[in-house]
């Protein structure tokens, strides 16, 4: 009976950690993806206007242009202010009594982000998953790009063609590690056999020395 229990206790021991590995890998996949949306929207918003990037995140966020700028104001990449309004918002879903607004959700994660936190550690201490501020980013970057497109075609094919270079350069650096597996697979050629030495020819065979003839003796 003992026995039986140390077994499922050390069961659910062993599944708990799986458990907690594949949380910890998931988590991280988010929030490198949540950095490469962040590095992309500073990329691309270089060539757009202030006003214009406000205006959007406003819009996207649901906030007055001001509060947009406010953040702007403390020198913040555009990447990282659509990030803290995604989790503001996300906050003010998920816990609106505590904070009903996106002033105080704001002020919470600036407090958090102030602390060093990094994002997955801000969202789980916040009650919430990386995901969906994931997928927020994703729209975030779709709507900038649109709007890019629609005031000024001319710069918004150059985002495009920006964004795909980086789209390039991402899968040839993912197929690059394949084409490096191919390499070592291949087989070396097999080396050349020696071609094999001639046998000598035989030596005739030497004739027969004549003898010698018998001298005359002397008498």
């Amino acid at each position: 009976m003992k026995l039986t229990r140390i077994v499922m206790v050390c069961g659910v021991l062993i599944l708990n950690t799986v458990i907690g590995l594949g949380q910890e890998q998931v988590l991280a996949s988010e929030e490198t993806e949540l950095q490469s949306v962040r590095q992309q929207l500073d990329m691309e918003t270089s060539v757009r206007s202030s006003d214009k990037h406000a205006e959007t995140l406003a819009k996207q966020f649901q906030v007055e242009v001001k509060t947009v700028e406010q953040l702007r104001a403390s020198k913040q990449g555009w990447g990282e202010i659509s990030i803290r309004m995604a989790l503001a918002q996300e906050l003010v879903k998920t816990d609106s009594k505590t904070y009903p607004t996106m002033t105080e959700a704001l002020q919470k994660v600036g407090d958090l982000r102030s602390q060093g936190s990094g994002w997955g550690a801000i969202a789980k201490d916040l009650g919430f998953k990386l995901g969906p501020i994931v997928s927020e980013m994703r729209h975030v970057r779709n709507e900038m790009r649109a709007e890019m497109r629609n005031a000024d075609p001319d710069r918004g094919s150059k985002v495009s063609k920006q964004e795909m270079g980086h789209e390039r350069v991402k899968i040839e650096r993912e197929h690059k590690g394949d084409r490096m597996d191919r390499v070592e697979r291949i087989e070396r050629p097999e080396r050349m056999e020696k071609p094999e030495r001639p046998e000598r020819p035989e030596r005739p065979d030497r004739p027969d020395r004549p003898e010698k003839p018998e001298r005359p003796g002397r008498n």
